[in-house]
């Protein structure tokens, strides 16, 4: 395994989202020929999500379709928190 992942997972599982983040935006590629670099890219949109940092994700999604589908998704979560 990528010693990136384990420290953004760390990170991650004390709750230190602004430091996974910053791990894995310097490794994530979208679309990587390297499946597990894609998938840091797919955890990278979600960590955003998950900080709140959604104007950074809005940003992504103008020319990132896995931003703007977790942009998308992110809306209907907050949909149904609210009730409909």
């Amino acid at each position: 395994m990528y010693e990136w992942h384990d420290v953004a997972q760390a990170a991650e599982e004390r709750g230190d989202l602004d430091e996974a983040i910053s791990v894995i935006e310097s490794v994530a590629e979208c679309y990587s020929r390297d499946s597990f670099l894609h998938n840091a890219h797919l955890w990278h949109m979600d960590l955003l999500a998950r900080a709140g940092r959604v104007e950074e994700l809005a940003m992504r999604a103008k020319t990132d379709v896995h931003a703007s589908r977790r942009l998308e998704r992110l809306s209907r979560e907050e949909a149904a928190k609210k009730g409909g």
